[in-house]
């Protein structure tokens, strides 16, 4: 579904004189070819090839696909088209060599099968003759496309349509029009708003075509009750004058009464979530009891930086930590509540088990499933590492965890010095194959968090990694030959440039963070901004710290996040306790000010309403953060609160 607007692109500008697909089993993508050549009236000459008995991959089926295929082919594309139930063996005698213009090879997906018909039907191919290769993503169980396109991509010009499962573009013959020798012939780089673009719109395909399941689901769901209500209410009519005529009968038929009404309620939640579900564009349709049964999963950020380092003592001064900042912070205007002061868990150090410990004990008794640590890879170099270190040789606490791999310069920011760097970002091949290695070491930990067996994984900035892609496919690669059947790649949405669809990039889904600093010049302004403002504070009458950092009322970026509509993409919501990041920053801070339990528990509240889970593991909701002093974002007690945002993050989760 995902490549149907691309293969309709192809069509158009390939303008082929005959169309073979190879594989066609239920006709998604050969119809799509169908629709292509009859709206743009080109006269091709269309053939689906299949035996439509099924194979291991498909599994097997009876005449019921190929009749229900039949039944929509015929009367739209029976003039220019034809179903050929036969084997691809058979059928290639009955095409002359170099007719063929378009081949869609999508049969049997094991390499030697897909090899055998790659060459046994390349004679078939015109002079301008294109081979598409379907499923070039797809590397778990016996598949082999992706090793057949390794192979033969470097002989000829192509096209990776890299998105979704994958499509391959082999240009076969040496007559191509212009704008596909353009896309053979272009560096990868330069084609990435292309892919994006059909990336964009497959998604949108999908949710159009999930949409249009909802609907029918819900009609489906209408009818049933209507006639269950029906049912109910003959049913009791039949009974109600003798219910009436004694006491305890009296009763019973109040009861029943009820009952009635019950099924009614339960009708309308049900038509309404349903509805809701709809609104916000969900890519799963699932029963109410599947609802039931998935449970969120919260995932609290995790920052390792309490601790010394030999690094931070030499950029900082001896004995930094991320309390250093945190300690020296002083108010900049008129209630603007600093310095934050830890309560129950002190001003605790992370090289200590004890520590980390108590941290454990304190989420695991709020709700929080697990924590999310950052880790600082650069090019094999680990910074900030040991409390993770020692979590996972000790086997404690016994409490779930995964990683998000900070892949950020690290600069003199907090000086206000961002260009000057201390520890830079590099990339590369080996050095992808080298960091999924280590982290294998975690993933095979018994307490590292997946969505059912594939390690979750989350990268906060994927746009700064030079070609995602590669990188992802490189990742998933690597793991499976260190024995892991897969993994589950997340994107965080940390910036303004992660917005398109993880898909795109080789992520399984994105990770909400909040605040969202990239929605903020949209929804909402700093307070205390504007000419007025202006000179108000050079009269003295407003602080200059308003003017010199950006505040804004978390009340009402709560609010308007609450409001903001879901993409068409899977994407984990996030919330944030509250942000002040002055004590890292001279000047520039952002700070929401006017955070309080009760409005983080609102936002948390209406997040997790408006929350349907993707499936029973694809569940989580992140809190940005759990120990983010320097940001003012964490739900660890401190002298003002003492545990009131833990406590407001146990009642939303028990109102979920």
């Amino acid at each position: 579904m995902e490549h149907i607007p691309f293969g309709m692109f192809l069509v158009d500008v390939l303008r082929p004189g005959v169309l073979v697909e190879l594989g066609t089993f239920s006709g998604v993508s050969f119809c799509a070819f169908c629709q292509a050549v009859k709206e743009l009236g080109i006269g091709t000459r269309c053939y689906a090839v299949d035996t439509w008995q099924g194979d291991p991959h498909n599994g097997y089926y009876g005449p019921e696909v190929l009749s229900e295929l039949k039944s929509h082919h015929d009367p739209l594309y029976g003039g220019f088209s034809r179903l050929i139930q036969s084997t691809f063996d058979e059928a290639v005698r009955q095409f002359e060599d170099g007719s063929i213009d378009l081949l869609h090879i999508d049969g049997f997906h094991v390499y030697e099968a897909v090899r055998h018909d790659f060459e046994n039907w390349l004679p078939k191919m015109s002079e301008r003759g294109v081979v598409l290769f379907h499923d070039i993503n797809v590397r778990e169980f016996d598949f082999g496309v992706w090793r057949l396109w390794e192979e033969i991509k470097p002989r000829y010009p192509h096209f990776e349509a890299t998105w979704g499962q994958g499509l391959g573009v082999l240009a076969v013959c040496n007559q191509q029009p212009d704008l596909l020798r353009s896309l053979c012939n272009s560096a990868d780089g330069e084609l990435t708003e292309v892919r994006n673009f059909f990336c964009e719109l497959g998604l949108r395909l999908e949710l159009v075509r999930e949409r249009d399941e909802l609907r029918l689901e819900l009609t489906r769901e209408r009818d049933e009750l209507t006639g269950r209500l029906k049912e109910q209410s003959n049913i009791i009519g039949s009974f109600q004058h003798s219910l009436r005529s004694s006491l305890p009968m009296r009763f019973f038929f109040i009861w029943s009464r009820e009952g009635l009404g019950g099924i009614a309620h339960h009708a309308i939640a049900k038509l309404s979530a349903m509805s809701r579900q709809l609104s916000v564009g969900r890519r799963h349709g699932r029963t109410e009891r599947d609802n039931r049964q998935m449970n969120v999963r919260p995932i609290a950020f995790y920052l390792p930086q309490f601790h010394r380092i030999p690094e931070n003592d030499s950029w900082w001064g001896e004995g930094f930590t991320e309390w250093t900042n945190v300690s020296r912070a002083r108010p900049r205007f008129s209630r603007h509540d600093q310095p934050h002061v830890p309560a129950d868990l002190g001003f605790y150090d992370l090289s200590l088990p004890e520590a980390r410990k108590a941290q454990a004990d304190l989420a695991r008794e709020y709700g929080i499933h697990g924590f999310c640590y950052y880790s600082y890879w650069f090019n094999g170099r680990r910074l900030l590492s040991r409390p993770f270190d020692e979590v996972l040789a000790s086997g404690e606490p016994d409490f779930p965890f995964c990683l998000c791999w900070a892949n950020e310069n690290w600069t003199r920011v907090w000086d206000g010095l961002d260009k000057d760097i201390l520890i830079e970002q590099s990339y590369s091949e080996e050095d992808d194959r080298q960091h999924i290695r280590w982290l294998a070491n975690a993933f095979r930990d018994k307490r590292y968090i997946k969505v059912g067996d594939r390690p979750l994984f989350l990268v906060y900035r994927a746009r700064s990694i030079p070609d995602p892609v590669k990188t992802t496919s490189v990742w998933r690669e690597e793991a499976r030959k260190l024995g892991f059947r897969e993994l589950y790649l997340c994107r965080v949405e940390s910036f303004g440039e992660e917005r398109q669809p993880p898909a795109c990039l080789g992520f399984d889904s994105s990770v909400e963070f909040q605040p969202d600093w990239s929605s903020f010049p949209a929804l909402t302004t700093p307070l205390r901004r504007g000419n007025v403002w202006r000179l108000l504070t050079r009269w003295g009458l407003s602080s200059e710290a308003y003017q010199q950092n950006d505040v804004y009322s978390y009340e009402r970026v709560a609010e308007l996040m609450c409001r903001r509509d879901a993409p068409p993409y899977k994407r984990f919501p996030g919330v944030t306790p509250g942000w002040d990041n002055s004590p890292r920053r001279k000047r520039g801070a952002i700070i929401l000010r006017g955070s309080t339990p009760k409005l983080y528990q609102r936002w948390l509240e209406g997040t997790l309403a408006r929350f349907e889970p993707y499936g029973p593991d694809e569940n989580l909701v992140f809190i940005n953060a759990w120990n983010e002093w320097g940001e003012g974002s964490y739900l660890e007690p401190d002298i003002r609160w003492g545990r009131a945002y833990l406590e407001a993050t146990r009642r939303a989760l028990r109102e979920k």
